[in-house]
């Protein structure tokens, strides 16, 4: 696609400037204004050495690019410090149709061939209902894994289930002391949700309950049979609840290995750290201390229960030296940022260099009018079960007034509102808070997830309504500004996913998705299709088709499934 396009113009003027072609293809970018060219360079760096103008530059350099007459290049113009070019139609058609050849690995690049990349995503704590808040953590690190995928690494998606603490010796002791109180036929989930909040008002009467609670955990540590079984009965109910959840988000983990895994590996780690003479005695507890103002990290607490730190080193260790990740990455809310600082710096003075490879992938909160911050221990909470039947059912009133014909309306439903929700998230960038506002979510027009869809809807009833097989090739030029806008924005389709997946950002591929379908949607309105000429109508079809094809891998990529109709 575009960076094969890059490629070949690189290799043609590299010469010119005397720079080798990897730097050079990496100054070219895309025009602001499509109309100045597809592809610009510019000059600025030049500056400098040559003790000249760039708009001077750019004029000189571009009369001796035009000199040299590659068939290639349309056209060369020079202006305000950059070099546009246009393209031949031979290489912007020819790009298109050979990106369509291979249309499951349709902007796929082969950057991360023979690397593993190891993910920690969603991995909510047990024992509690799913909030919307834990919606970015799986929604973003979804789209990460899938994003990856299309950079070709093996990837692992890992969920880092939240299964062991404190907590649970606190719910441990409420189920042992009211769950009789609760009838047995309510939702188990939702007992759970109520005893943990349960504990935590009454703790706050009676402060000694923290101390039951936190003697069960002893207990469970050291491995009583009464409080695993209760613990492992918390465990079984939370997963079923969680994977009706990820089951309708479309939301996949390779492997399970929540914090209990590492039981066993937390002597070792507290061994290596000692091996290495950066675990000191604070206080009766054990810390590794860091350099500046940063705070310590907390291994072992005085009373020799164990933390947090001390689970995220052996599971660091174990991602490295067992599954053999070359990329770690936690999706984890920015409230943890001090923590990951903590535990990579850590990695670090242990002499991991590997260290550098971890990456904590920080996002911000979801914000609600009238919600304070969201908490489960007081009971603050929209539950994303809750969010995403709302949409649901919001899109099936939709469907009943629109299209009341609609063949699978519950599929379509559900297709569009869960995809609402998911857009809604994605296409903000994830560092930064986001307002949820329904009105905006569930909108058919403008910046939102059904809008994506329903254009890519509309160019499959377009292909159906054309009913005519295409041919490969297009059959004559297409050279309006909007057919020529329409083909640079898919040809940088590639591009979009490189630099989504470099900076972690799924919103670069949701905003791309957006500027596409209003690129789409000019272009339907000035070019007929169905009544103009046969080669005429047949080429505008292909572009279609290829529209159609880069919505569907794209949407697929943000993990948001497509209908056939709307």
């Amino acid at each position: 696609m575009l960076t094969s396009i890059k490629s070949k113009l690189a290799a043609k003027i590299c010469h010119v400037f005397e720079l080798n072609k990897k730097d050079l293809q990496d100054l070219l970018e895309i025009p602001k204004n499509l109309q100045h060219g597809d592809l610009a360079l510019p000059v600025f760096f030049l500056a400098k050495t040559l003790k000249k103008a760039p708009a001077m530059i750019a004029s000189e350099y571009s009369n001796k690019i035009k000199t040299l007459q590659f068939k290639e290049i349309r056209e060369v113009t020079a202006l305000s410090g950059y070099i546009n070019f246009k393209m031949s139609w031979e290489v912007l058609s020819g790009e298109l149709l050979q990106s369509l050849s291979e249309p499951a690995r349709l902007g796929y690049s082969n950057i991360g061939e023979g690397k593993t990349l190891v993910i920690d995503f969603s991995s909510p704590n047990v024992a509690k209902k799913m909030s919307v808040g834990h919606l970015r953590a799986t929604v973003i690190g979804q789209c990460i894994y899938n994003l990856a995928k299309s950079q070709s690494y093996k990837v692992i998606g890992l969920n880092h289930l939240g299964d062991w603490g404190t907590q649970f010796g606190k719910l441990a002791w409420a189920m042992d002391n009211w769950s009789g109180e609760y009838a047995k036929d309510e939702d188990p989930m939702k007992v759970l949700t109520e005893l943990y909040v349960r504990f935590h008002e009454e703790a706050e009467k009676l402060p000694e309950l923290e101390k039951q609670g936190a003697a069960y955990f002893k207990r469970l540590e050291e491995g009583d049979s009464h409080v695993s079984e209760l613990w492992k009965k918390i465990v079984e109910i939370s997963m079923s609840n969680y994977n009706e959840m990820w089951k309708l988000l479309g939301v996949k983990h390779d492997l399970v290995l929540g914090e209990s895994f590492y039981n066993d590996k937390l002597k070792s780690t507290e061994q290596l750290l000692e091996k290495k003479n950066i675990l000191e005695e604070s206080e009766g507890a054990m810390v590794v201390k860091l350099e500046g103002d940063r705070p310590p990290c907390l291994i072992r607490k005085a009373d020799g229960a164990s933390l947090y730190a001390t689970r995220d080193l052996a599971s660091a260790i174990y991602r490295r030296e067992v599954l053999k990740a070359d990329l770690n990455l936690y999706v984890v809310g920015q409230d943890q940022t001090l923590h990951f600082q903590q535990i990579f710096e850590v990695l670090k003075k242990m002499g991991y260099e590997w260290a550098e490879d971890c990456h904590h992938i920080s996002f911000g909160m979801y914000r609600f009018k009238d919600m304070g911050r969201m908490s489960t221990r007081k009971g603050n909470v929209i539950h994303l079960e809750d969010v995403l039947n709302k949409a649901i059912s919001s899109i099936k009133k939709v469907i009943e007034e629109k299209n009341p014909n609609l063949k699978d309306k519950d599929l379509v439903a559900r297709q569009v509102g869960v995809g609402a929700v998911i857009f809604n998230d994605l296409v903000n960038d994830r560092t930064k808070n986001v307002d949820f506002d329904w009105e905006r979510v569930l909108s058919f027009e403008g910046d939102s997830g059904p809008y994506v869809q329903y254009v890519a809807v509309r160019c499959k009833s377009i292909l159906r309504k054309f009913n005519k097989k295409l041919p490969k090739c297009f059959s004559v030029e297409l050279n309006s500004s909007e057919e020529h806008e329409l083909i640079v924005r898919l040809l940088s389709f590639d591009e979009v996913l490189s630099l989504a997946f470099k900076n972690f950002k799924p919103h670069f591929l949701a905003n791309y998705l957006l500027d596409l379908c209003r690129a789409f949607n000019q272009f339907y309105h000035k070019c007929r299709i169905i009544d103009q000429e046969q080669s005429l109508a047949e080429s505008r079809a292909k572009l279609v088709e290829m529209t159609e094809a880069v919505l569907s891998q794209g949407l697929s990529i943000l993990n948001i499934q497509c209908p056939d109709e709307m």
